[in-house]
């Protein structure tokens, strides 16, 4: 499915508010993703960047082609949740490898996303599709 709008954030929305379908959830969600990464998909965290030696394009890039192998175990958050812990790392890794995309394409990274709170967040989703306020949203996100 392809993703429609006409900006980064339109697409987030479009996206999320299509399995969400609760504009308070979508709206707390996509806050909290945006103090996660500017909702920049590709997004490597920005004090491993020199660590690292690598730009946001350069480590996609590099873990892509598999230069870089230390993707899943290097603790750098990464993409527009910031996926930092080794397992959660794995699945993103594993979902994109399966899926035939990049770590950093957003269709990718949202279908991922999609997939942990469906199985691993449920609390979350649920509150994210009834949340009567963002604030609400939002907190459920940041806290749970």
């Amino acid at each position: 499915m392809a993703l429609t709008g006409n900006s980064i954030e339109e697409k987030i929305y479009n996206f999320l508010y299509g399995r969400i379908k609760n504009a308070f959830g979508v709206s707390g969600l996509m806050g909290n993703l945006y103090a996660e990464s500017g909702l920049v998909p590709t997004n490597l965290q920005n004090s491993f960047e020199k660590k690292l030696g690598y730009t946001d394009d350069t480590y996609t890039t590099s873990v892509d082609n598999g230069d870089y192998t230390n993707f899943v175990h290097d603790s750098a958050g990464y993409g527009l949740a910031q996926w930092t812990y080794w397992s959660r790392k794995q699945g993103l890794f594993n979902f994109a490898k399966a899926a035939g995309r990049s770590i950093g394409d957003l269709e990718m990274q949202l279908d991922f996303l999609m997939k942990e709170l469906r199985e691993g967040y449920k609390a979350v989703l649920t509150m994210l599709k009834t949340a009567g306020s963002v604030r609400q949203a939002s907190d459920a996100v940041l806290l749970q």
